[in-house]
């Protein structure tokens, strides 16, 4: 057995933890894109239709914030809450979990041959988006 296929050299070990360091920061970089913009749709919404709660007002921010018509903003909506209840949660989801589902589609539809995302996507958003909203 070639025990230098077991040991990791230390520029690998570097090298590992320099680019998970970059991919952190490309993550954070492009998940605080999607919230400021999802952030600005939010307000714009409520500043024309301020009647709108729940998931109409999700997908009319949805819609604002991709250009998407509302039947394909619903779906992302739709798709939301049924990650939710993926990972056994009980409730609908709110904006924050709709966000936080654009978040990780979009960065996995970039980056092709990811298998996920890296940052706690929680505790990016929590402080920028109201959980009860």
């Amino acid at each position: 057995m070639d025990i230098s296929a077991i040991i990791e050299s230390p520029t690998h070990r570097l090298r590992a933890l320099l680019a998970t360091r970059v991919k952190r920061r490309v993550e954070r970089s492009f998940a605080s894109r999607v919230c400021d913009e999802s952030l600005a749709a939010l307000h714009a919404v409520l500043a024309a239709r301020p009647e709108l709660q729940g998931d109409a007002l999700y997908e009319a921010v949805v819609s604002r914030r991709t250009n998407l018509n509302p039947a394909q903003a619903s779906a992302i909506v739709q798709r939301a809450n049924e990650s939710l209840e993926d990972w056994g949660n009980d409730r609908t989801a709110k904006l924050i979990d709709v966000v936080r589902y654009m978040i990780v589609s979009e960065y996995m539809a970039q980056q092709a041959g990811t298998e996920g995302m890296i940052i706690d996507l929680g505790a990016l958003l929590t402080p920028r988006i109201d959980p009860q909203l």
